[in-house]
């Protein structure tokens, strides 16, 4: 059996661009999807396509939804080809294939389905509660519709209990109002962002001809039937995407810059932070360096993105002082490891003003500095020996 034919049957995950994505032949989707309706609770599913991943590469919310989703289902020719790259053949599906096979499903096992569609979408409620109700006479469903940065009450949503929930806001609104409201519905089971899908349902947009869906060509045909607003878009998945992962390929033979803060207060502590995830993983606050900024400029920010800390006058850094390889299963930003430099910095305010990103890190503590290795997770026991050396020697 070979590398491509093992990673389908093991249902495996490929990384693109820092995103994993499942790799399913289609009875294993089926499977999973019927898995999660009938055992799990409120769990959430995404359909990454290539611009989900550049939207996710700037925006920390969309690319934590996409992290933690329970299943992420590929859409789009662009991931498959971007899986050819590292020698994986991607089985990719797409949003209204998997959408309409949710709403068989729910109709033969008579959940309960509720759509919230928006609000300026080409399909309206009206369209939708028409063609679901002549496609799927047995179906449950509630519409209801909103603005994407409405704040939504869920009263009626709610009495309705729904086992699914479909919302059509477009990315990353959609993924994210489920990241944050789905605990809000205790009767859910399976929440997911479905962007135009329920138009295709409509036929408000006509689907491709067999052979654009055949050859993934769906981006052209949607071209083809609204060409002034999906230009941008196409240049996007069309030209954007695939340089990026290009660049990304490269990235592998490079270390990635990195910046570390040793943040000390009046009482000698410093502070570490604990990372979000299965079990205790604490650290001190470190981040990479964006494009356009100098490493002053980058612990700076990584820590005030982390903490919300400010009040910080630096007293020492110490430039390129540590490197390290990734093991090999991690792929975040595609780099082969990191190359650290270490900044002092003296924080002038109160203990409990930290307030950490909670899409990063779960808590935060204070700890004497002469602790900082007992205090923090054993596996960068050597840099920060070595971070330790650097503080005592400047003092």
């Amino acid at each position: 059996m070979n590398r491509t034919q093992s990673q389908r049957r093991l249902g495996k995950k490929v990384s693109i661009l820092g995103v994993s994505l499942d790799n399913l032949t289609t009875t294993e989707l089926k499977k999973r999807l019927i898995d999660i309706l009938i055992h799990r609770r409120r769990s959430q599913i995404v359909t990454p396509n290539p611009e989900f991943l550049l939207l996710a590469e700037k925006h920390q919310e969309f690319y934590a939804v996409l992290r933690d989703a329970a299943l992420s289902i590929p859409d789009g020719i662009g991931l498959k080809f971007a899986a050819w790259v590292k020698g994986v053949n991607l089985k990719r599906f797409t949003g209204v294939s998997v959408v309409s096979g949710l709403l068989q499903f729910a109709a033969h096992k008579g959940l309960r389905v509720a759509v919230l569609n928006w609000k300026e979408g080409l399909s309206s409620d009206d369209d939708i509660r028409s063609a679901l109700a002549v496609k799927y006479p047995k179906l449950q469903f509630y519409i209801d519709s909103l603005s994407r940065e409405e704040v939504y009450n869920f009263s009626s949503l709610k009495k309705f209990k729904p086992d699914i929930l479909f919302t059509a806001l477009g990315a990353p609104w959609q993924d994210i109002f489920i990241y944050r409201h789905r605990r809000d519905l205790p009767s859910l089971r399976l929440g997911m962002g479905v962007g135009g899908s329920f138009d295709y349902i409509t036929k408000r947009m006509p689907r491709p001809p067999r052979i654009f869906r055949f050859l993934g060509f769906e981006w052209l045909w949607r071209l083809l039937m609204k060409p002034k607003t999906r230009w941008k878009r196409i240049w996007q998945s069309v030209v954007v995407f695939p340089w990026k992962i290009i660049n990304w390929e490269f990235r592998r033979f490079r270390y990635r810059p990195n910046v570390v803060g040793l943040v000390i207060n009046r009482f000698g502590e410093t502070l570490i932070l604990n990372a979000r995830g299965k079990g205790d993983y604490w650290g001190l606050p470190q981040g990479g360096v964006d494009g356009g900024e100098d490493k002053e400029q980058a612990v700076r920010r990584e820590i005030f993105e982390e903490t919300g800390l400010r009040d910080l006058s630096l007293e020492a850094r110490f430039d390129n002082i540590y490197r390290y390889e990734w093991s090999k299963p991690y792929d975040y930003k595609g780099y082969k490891g990191q190359q650290q430099s270490l900044f002092i910095l003296r924080y002038h305010g109160e203990r409990q003003a930290v307030a950490i990103n909670p899409f990063e890190h779960k808590a935060f503590r204070w700890v004497k500095i002469e602790n900082l290795l007992s205090a923090t997770s054993p596996v960068h026991k050597k840099q920060y020996q070595l971070f330790l050396q650097k503080y005592y020697e400047k003092k």
